[in-house]
């Protein structure tokens, strides 16, 4: 059975004075505490990160009104070699993905055969470097992120699909999502 969606009646109680109140996010500030606005991101494959420990697929996630902020795109590399070589970052089954975006990095790693795991860092706080803070902080992704996300997931679940030989792998690493998200 395929999934499909489905509409669902709204609960009495969500009267229109009830939502006035709820979901508003023209008063949020992001990291760099500026008032939220919705800004199209576009997705950028920016290669790989290959240490003795694990392969991550780079992306950059960049707004279409700002460059990625020079110093975190050109650290990058060094930043992630940095956080696994210090054990920060657990590399499970040694291969995953990272989508640097403005002023926040998400380290996504599979483990557990089919379980993504996530790490965030985030300048808030610490601009204009990047500093680990917990999921609750920072969430999980932004919903730009998560098309990205959806894309890995998509790859991953067709990997494990396969017999999971060297070409399978090298299948799944070299296919990247690009483009307008």
């Amino acid at each position: 059975m395929k999934t499909k969606a489905t509409i669902f009646k709204l609960p009495e109680a969500l009267t229109d004075e009830y939502l006035s109140y709820h979901a508003n996010i023209d008063t949020m500030e992001d990291q760099y505490h500026k008032i939220y606005q919705y800004i199209r991101r576009s997705v950028e494959p920016a290669g790989f990160l290959v240490h003795d420990k694990i392969i991550l697929k780079l992306y950059h996630m960049i707004r279409e009104t700002e460059p990625l902020p020079e110093n975190l795109k050109n650290n990058l590399q060094k930043f992630l070699i940095s956080e696994i070589d210090c054990g920060n970052v657990e590399v499970k089954q040694g291969i995953g993905f990272a989508i640097l975006s403005q002023g926040f990095l998400s380290i996504n790693i599979w483990g557990r055969g089919n379980v993504l795991f996530t790490q965030t860092y985030t300048v808030e706080g610490s601009f204009p470097e990047l500093s680990q803070k917990p999921l609750e902080k920072t969430g999980v992704a932004c919903t730009w992120e998560i098309k990205i996300m959806k894309h890995e997931y998509n790859l991953w679940h067709d990997y494990l699909k396969t017999e999971m030989k060297p070409e399978d792998k090298r299948a799944y690493l070299q296919s990247f999502i690009s483009g307008k998200l």
